[in-house]
């Protein structure tokens, strides 16, 4: 009998949000994979517009809010996969294995104390009814262990991987209208990404412009672009979010991709920039020395003047070393959604299951561990 498994792509519902672009890559593998697949009955938990969006080879459960409140509503599956931390739904059957993905505690350096320590019970509790935990770096299983009680169960490594974008179609977009070389970041203009600090490095390097590409409707967008009004500067600009043609044409085009973020589970557009053999420059936070790796440039500090020393030190001596562009290619080809994936499956396949029969107390403490989180 094939193994019942329930995969949480509820987050399509936010295509603009990293979970969102994940539940997408799922989604579209699997899409794509059908023979991947056959021996596992595979159900995709997706808002009411995606039923049916990746292939009659799959079944599709309508993310419905009294799932929220009422989780012992579910249908039984042998396997649960919440691929993020977020976990907002949850099957709380005793004979189902729940997986549970962890992309970052970031919330322990964004939050202020108490709310971070509520933050981390509510992720405690989930962890608590885990039975499987992933997580997509070293850094963030350090992490885990440190700030988490895991109950002996080891957390399995699984590197993000996504379909490669660096043969994709481009488009350039209408905000680009100079021909002068440009450097590149992107992601939602949040505090953590410390975009800021690249605004007086900027002023040192005034021959280059510089675009902060994705989601500005945040109160640190608006500080950033008052800053660059304030201060005339005249070669940095916010741009808000742009589509996938023009991220391509923003990579492939670049002279070179800024990273100053301070808080990662991963970091994945320093992959994106490697895949069209282009520069990265990041800062040496969290996650970020993993999988830059030796193929990407770290600030040890955010003073203007190391920064720009840091680009001009290393910018054309890149360019000039074909071999070792060829690498980084190489090593950003390695994060696939293929080898993803395939982690996911076999670890479908060759968990153990739980024996059938009834629990009434495991149910119960499992449903109040639910309502904690």
């Amino acid at each position: 009998m094939k193994r019942r498994v329930l995969i949480d792509l509820r987050y399509l519902e936010y295509l603009n949000n990293g979970f969102g672009q994940l539940s997408l890559n799922y989604g579209n593998y699997i899409k794509n994979n059908p023979d991947k697949i056959q021996d596992l009955d595979i159900t995709l938990f997706v808002p009411k517009e995606y039923i049916g969006a990746f292939g009659t080879h799959v079944n599709y459960l309508e993310c419905k809010r009294s799932y929220k409140w009422y989780p012992f509503l579910f249908p039984y599956f042998d396997i649960w996969h919440s691929i993020s931390q977020q976990v907002k739904y949850i099957s709380i059957g005793n004979r189902t294995v729940r997986i549970i993905t962890i992309h970052d505690l970031n919330f322990l350096y964004e939050r202020e104390a108490g709310k971070a320590k509520r933050k981390l019970k509510r992720q405690q509790s989930i962890l608590d009814i885990a039975d499987v935990i992933t997580a997509i770096s070293n850094f963030t299983i350090k992490e885990l262990n440190a700030n988490l009680n895991l109950h002996g169960k080891p957390a399995i490594l699984n590197y993000v991987g996504e379909h490669s974008i660096a043969k994709d179609p481009e488009v350039k977009p209408d905000f680009v209208n100079s021909d002068r070389q440009f450097f590149f970041t992107i992601g939602q203009v949040l505090e953590k990404k410390n975009f800021h600090v690249l605004l007086d490095m900027m002023k040192l390097i005034p021959d280059y412009n510089l675009y902060i590409c994705g989601d500005n409707k945040f109160e640190y967008a608006k500080y950033i672009e008052k800053r660059i009004a304030d201060e005339d500067i005249k070669n940095v600009f916010v741009s808000g979010i742009i589509s996938p043609a023009e991220k391509v044409w923003m990579y492939r085009n670049c002279k070179a991709f800024l990273f100053p973020s301070k808080f990662e589970g991963f970091g994945y557009p320093l992959i994106e920039a490697m895949l069209f053999g282009k520069p990265v420059f990041s800062s040496n936070y969290t996650s970020l020395p993993e999988i830059g790796d030796k193929y990407a440039f770290f600030w040890d500090n955010f003073e203007p003047e190391h920064m720009k020393k840091l680009i001009e030190a290393n910018l054309d001596s890149f360019y000039n070393n074909q071999q070792f562009i060829g690498e980084v290619i190489n090593y950003a080809n390695s994060f696939t959604i293929e080898r993803h994936m395939d982690a996911y499956l076999n670890l479908y396949r060759q968990v153990e299951l739980k024996r059938r029969g009834k629990n009434l107390f495991s149910c119960i403490y499992n449903y109040y561990k639910y309502l904690k989180s």
